[in-house]
């Protein structure tokens, strides 16, 4: 869904912020002044000053005519959920991760043959929580057990190397 706003100081300020993933308290914070301020400015209670003005575009990344200007509009997207009906038919199997995060695979103690073989733990919105062996330290043969949480960002790319649920 879309969502425009034109004309109202408050309503853009309040659409840039949101983008931009800052909460009243972290913009007011970054501009030194109260949440309340922020809050009044997008509730038309208020108007930024010239130089509040300046530091918010520049925030922003946009110019103060585009900021102020009445015939600019904000256009921006809701966030989406992401979809995770996929990854989460992981859970409880092996899989081959390639991961932008080489620490993974680069793990001291990690045999070649299983770099990136994990066992899926849990999915979430941000995060795999997986499982996997490694060689204990300052050991040959012991292994050990290593949970690990991979920002679902990290991960490239997955193969399962087993269909049927691992105990």
């Amino acid at each position: 869904m879309r969502k425009g706003t034109k004309g109202m100081l408050g309503e853009k300020l309040m659409t840039l912020r949101k983008k931009s993933g800052y909460s009243q308290q972290e913009l007011a914070d970054r501009l030194k002044v109260s949440r309340q301020t922020i809050s009044n400015w997008e509730l038309n209670q208020g108007a930024p000053s010239i130089g509040k003005a300046k530091e918010l575009a520049d925030i922003y990344k946009i110019s103060l005519d585009d900021l102020v200007g009445d015939e600019v509009e904000v256009v921006a997207r809701k966030k989406r959920e992401p979809d995770l009906h996929v990854l989460k038919k992981l859970v409880g199997k092996m899989v081959k991760l390639e991961c932008s995060d080489i620490d993974l695979a680069l793990e001291e103690g990690n045999d070649f043959f299983s770099i990136g073989k994990v066992k899926v733990l849990e999915v979430d919105g941000e995060w795999l929580r997986v499982e996997y062996q490694r060689t204990k330290e300052k050991s040959i043969f012991q292994k050990e057990k290593v949970v690990k949480l991979i920002e679902l960002s990290a991960v490239e790319a997955f193969e399962v190397l087993e269909e049927k649920e691992v105990l």
